[in-house]
């Protein structure tokens, strides 16, 4: 029996301070020279809670 490997992602919004710090972030971008890709993918990581979790289930 093989198995067929999965990969779930969970993404959670965090507190509300962490919100808004991550929107700050973001808007830092705007503001300021910061390349606004780099703002946007920090802020997203403050803002919200990932998780990667790799699943393996039995073909039947």
């Amino acid at each position: 029996m093989l198995s067929r490997p999965g990969l779930a992602l969970y993404l959670v919004p965090r507190e509300l301070p962490f919100i808004l710090i991550g929107g700050a972030i973001g808007a830092l971008g705007a503001w300021s020279a910061a390349p606004m890709v780099a703002t946007a993918v920090t802020a997203f990581l403050v803002a919200f809670q990932v998780k990667v979790k790799i699943l393996t289930k039995p073909r039947s």
